[in-house]
């Protein structure tokens, strides 16, 4: 625990700067080795204060070296030396991070909601930002079919940033996710700690899932780190004209998978897709619409026939039985759909 203790105090005193970490670690070799040597101007906290504080908080510390640290961070170049932990993370077949702009589309969003519900069906832990927009649609989307997810902060773990999804990050932990950073408590939310922190996202991801990217968003910079660790890049595909596709659509451009359906991530990471049951307080206000209609149905119904009968517009039909299809709640067959269960 002495290591964890100094790491901790020493994380403080440099205000996390990474390369001050480095440089003294490896001249050093030990965190109490850095901490006693640190000038007095540096050691501004007591180690056992601040270690009792961190435990007071409910947040837990895992360095590099301890057996936790989650393994697929631990391959990256940039890996921090010790991350911050409030919750679980979560064991998976597949980490899969989501991320895309805060302002996104009402589109932009529901569809990162049912990718997110779709993989984590299929036991894939979902990994972003808790940001709005995409971030927190990807959260609740992943929790909406009772899966796990991890939230990556660009600050310490005692407060949430934006503070609106203090209660989202709440939610997160107790449905057996975690908060992480490489923060210590008291750290504030600054632009380049979000930039840090999205190496971290596409650290502990197989693969990376690009929502609307505009020009400039956070979300390229998580796919750069995904390209350079090796990691899958996917992206969904975006009208031209449309500024938050703009950076989605030069991905694709540059060699990242275009996706349209979450089955397509599933088989480019070799994740087995197994057969899933739910349960109906679990579907969405449009999928138990249609739902209820098919079921009512002693025959296959047409996609007009069922816009028809629900009152739901074309886009939202196509899209909603695309998802319902991907997870196996309803059939296709050549005079029609109808429910699978």
């Amino acid at each position: 625990m002495d290591e964890e203790l100094f790491y901790n105090a020493v994380n403080i005193g440099v205000a996390s700067n990474y390369h001050e970490l480095l440089k003294r670690k490896t001249q050093k070799g030990t965190w109490k080795k850095v901490w006693d040597d640190l000038p007095p101007a540096l050691k501004t906290v007591d180690p056992e204060t601040e270690w009792r504080e961190l435990e007071k908080a409910g947040s837990r510390l895992l360095l590099e070296d301890n057996p936790d640290y989650p393994p697929l961070l631990r391959e990256i170049h940039w890996k921090p030396f010790g991350i911050y932990i409030r919750g679980n993370i979560p064991e998976s077949s597949g980490n899969i991070a989501i991320v895309g702009t805060r302002k996104a589309t009402d589109e932009g969003k529901e569809i990162a909601g049912k990718f997110a519900s779709a993989l984590a069906e299929h036991n894939c832990c979902i990994i972003s930002g808790l940001a709005f927009g995409i971030d927190a649609a990807a959260h609740d989307g992943c929790m909406r079919s009772g899966g796990k997810t991890v939230a990556v902060l660009g600050n310490g773990l005692d407060h949430v940033y934006p503070r609106t999804h203090e209660r989202l990050g709440q939610k997160i932990i107790d449905g057996g996710g975690a908060l992480i950073s490489e923060y210590p408590l008291g750290s504030p939310s600054l632009p380049y700690r979000f930039l840090e922190r999205n190496r971290i996202i596409s650290g502990l991801s197989r693969g990376v899932l690009v929502i609307e990217a505009p020009d400039g968003s956070g979300a390229l910079v998580t796919a750069r780190f995904a390209t350079d660790e090796n990691r899958d890049v996917f992206v969904i595909p975006g009208p031209v004209h449309h500024p938050n596709y703009r950076g989605s659509n030069r991905l694709i451009r540059a060699g990242a998978e275009l996706v349209t359906c979450p089955e397509e991530i599933l088989e480019a990471l070799g994740v087995e897709r197994g057969a899933t049951e739910e349960k109906d307080g679990e579907f969405l206000g449009e999928e138990r619409v249609i739902l209820e209609a098919l079921r009512a149905s002693p025959r296959p119904l047409s996609v007009d026939t069922i816009i028809e009968r629900t009152n739901l517009d074309a886009r939202t039909v196509h899209q909603t039985l695309s998802f319902l299809l991907i997870r196996n709640i309803v059939k296709e067959t050549e005079s029609g759909y109808t429910s699978a269960t």
